[in-house]
């Protein structure tokens, strides 16, 4: 009775260690647009997130693995990519 009960509980511990998201951290600049401007990002029509343009252009957002498109003022749309872990990802909204 207690190993079966052991046995469940180590699955569902499995599982929930599987099924945590990988985050990838984005850090680059953004052309195009001045220090202050907040951008929608997409996954789909979802937005998911806000990516903030400091002093420079520069930016850093935190994102769930996966593929994204940030939404420019001027209509462009950019796609971008979070892999696990952090990497340098520059957007032209030009």
């Amino acid at each position: 009775m207690n190993t079966s009960r052991t046995l469940v509980a180590a699955a569902l511990l499995l599982t929930a260690s599987l099924s945590e998201a990988q985050v990838g951290t984005l850090q680059g600049v953004v052309n195009g647009v001045p220090p202050g401007t907040v951008l929608a990002v997409l996954k789909g029509d979802a937005k998911v997130a806000d990516l903030k343009v400091e002093a420079g252009g520069k930016y850093s957002l935190a994102l769930n693995t996966g593929r994204y498109t940030v939404k420019c003022p001027n209509g462009a749309t950019p796609k971008i990519a979070a892999l696990n872990g952090s990497a340098t990802v520059n957007v032209n909204c030009q």
